[in-house]
């Protein structure tokens, strides 16, 4: 015959209270870290606490604070690791301060119609990051600080912005093709306020550079999608180009798959950059020469921002930010034939 334990309760705060001899409020404190509690009662309380394993209920202490110590932060896709280095930052500055990070996509899904800002909001966080473009989110009358990075299509009103400067990044990036005698060079663009920058930085620059340039795949996603559709447009256009430069890392991988099938290689029919230093373009993938956007750096920034505005309760101006780039060279850019 099989003998059933039942399981221990988890131990409450009223079960520390009385192990300690002190009052619940002087437990709370004791877990808040506040200066106001005896050495005396503070080892009692701690001693308690790891006597009976208790574990404070977070929810429980953000119903008495009116804080839940949290930052709503909505990505554009899962999928795209270049925010990686963006989130590490936030995470750093964020964590040492106490704060949890809650992460959402925007749900492209015809079964999730939920707006991430919406969820957010109602969840009470105590701040907002927006690292994609926040145009179909319902973001009028925010009332919780809200940092954006990247500058996007649209602002919201009130929001610092901490951004890559894309101009130099761009700039950056011709120059090293023009120094390994490149000429006409190929820009693959796509939708969204970055990739607006990134094309209208590649035709300033261009100019300024005495280079051939020519833009393809507008309309189309910033993705390898976008990449492969705008590098089949730029064959099937019979445009003569030596390199080609796609506004982010995942466009240049579909840029490469779309050059492969068509039986050009890179570097050396054809030379390959895009921009973020995502890891896809790291050595151990497609070993492409980009563009770092300091990700982050621009992650603690935008987590030292917001801990600002969440501390001061103030309507101070606006700040926009910028984090200058730099070139990554590997192995998919070469001297031009």
């Amino acid at each position: 015959m099989t003998e059933i334990t039942e399981k221990a309760k988890p131990a409450t705060i009223y079960d520390v209270a009385l192990k300690a001899g002190v009052s619940k409020s002087t437990v709370s404190l004791v877990i808040r870290g506040e200066s106001n509690v005896s050495e005396e009662k503070k080892l009692l309380v701690q001693s308690a606490i790891e006597e009976l394993d208790y574990r404070p209920s977070r929810f429980a202490q953000q119903l008495a604070s009116h804080k839940t110590r949290s930052i709503g932060v909505v990505i554009t896709d899962y999928k795209n690791l270049s925010y990686l280095g963006f989130l590490k930052g936030l995470r750093e500055i964020l964590d040492d301060a106490g704060y949890q990070v809650i992460i959402s996509d925007l749900h492209r899904s015809p079964n999730f119609a939920e707006d991430p800002v919406d969820a957010f909001v109602s969840m009470k966080v105590d701040g907002l990051v927006l690292a994609t473009e926040p145009a179909g989110l319902r973001t009028h009358n925010l009332d919780i600080p809200c940092v954006m990075i990247g500058k996007r299509e649209t602002l919201v009103p009130g929001s610092d912005v901490v951004f890559n400067d894309d101009s130099t990044g761009t700039r950056l990036m011709l120059e090293h093709l023009k120094q390994l005698g490149h000429q006409r060079v190929a820009h693959l663009t796509g939708v969204g306020g970055i990739a607006i920058n990134r094309r209208v930085a590649f035709a300033e620059h261009a100019k300024e550079l005495g280079l051939l340039g020519s833009v393809f795949g507008e309309g189309q996603p910033t993705t390898e999608i976008g990449g492969y559709m705008g590098t089949k447009e730029l064959l099937a256009s019979g445009k003569t180009f030596t390199a080609i430069y796609a506004a982010n890392d995942y466009m240049a991988a579909g840029a490469f798959s779309a050059l492969k099938e068509a039986g050009i290689r890179v570097p050396e029919d054809v030379s390959l950059a895009g921009y973020d230093d995502s890891p896809i373009a790291s050595e151990y993938l497609l070993k492409l020469t980009t563009v770092d956007e300091q990700g982050v750096p621009v992650g603690r920034q935008a987590a030292s921002l917001l801990l600002e505005r969440i501390g001061q309760h103030t309507t101070s101006a606006p700040r926009n930010i910028s984090i200058a780039p730099t070139l990554v060279v590997r192995g998919s850019t070469a001297k031009a034939k």
